[in-house]
């Protein structure tokens, strides 16, 4: 007997039922927008400097009228194609010297990615959204589900610049994420384990000076 196709598409294997004006739409008439942050080593921040970002946190979850999810995002960095480049250039160039110098660079690299390796982590702030927040509208039948649309972004919306403003007062930059960097984000989440980087001559040409 004949095998059937499969038929499916990464979408089946997930609750995401669309991504648009900056929000992501679930199966089950719930929604999220995503901000991502940027980091701050805390421990090379002086004192004055650690107790500012506390009282910072302890004012946005204070302001928080509503639920919102932490979450960190950490993959290792694929330096394959970083490496390669490295071993090209040692072979192309001419100074004997150069190419030891090179050779130690791309040693020391090769021990700095062993075990763990390095990580690149990135920190985003999720802020959901229910069709219980309708209030009314979400029970009335027929509802189109263009107004849940419409409704649900202005509700984000007014959540994510609040946020976005009370992280900012802690000294951090935030800022949504796009259409196009929401799929990205949820494609890597489901397909990558590493974070890759395009490399060319130039991105070693001060190792060599």
């Amino acid at each position: 007997m004949a095998k059937q196709k499969i038929h499916s598409t990464t979408q089946d294997f997930t609750e995401i039922a669309d991504i648009m004006g900056d929000v992501v739409f679930f199966k089950n008439k719930s929604a999220v927008a995503i901000i991502e942050v940027s980091s701050v080593n805390f421990f090379l921040l002086s004192n004055d400097e650690q107790n500012s970002r506390i009282y910072g946190y302890m004012s946005l979850l204070n302001s928080l009228s509503f639920p919102i999810q932490i979450f960190i995002v950490s993959r290792r960095i694929d330096l394959g194609s970083y490496i390669k480049t490295l071993d090209d250039r040692i072979a192309s160039v001419q100074s004997q010297k150069i190419k030891e110098h090179l050779a130690q660079y791309k040693e020391f690299i090769k021990v700095l990615i062993q075990g763990e390796g390095l990580l690149d982590k990135k920190l985003f702030v999720v802020i959901p959204f229910t069709n219980l927040e309708l209030g009314a509208i979400s029970n009335v039948s027929g509802a189109k589900d263009a107004i849940f649309t419409e409704q649900a972004k202005s509700v984000l919306y007014s959540k994510r610049n609040n946020i976005i403003s009370q992280i900012e007062r802690m000294g951090l930059s935030a800022r949504a994420l796009s259409n196009d960097e929401l799929a990205k984000l949820f494609y890597e989440l489901f397909n990558q384990d590493f974070v890759s980087f395009d490399f060319n001559s130039t991105d070693i040409k001060n190792v060599i000076l």
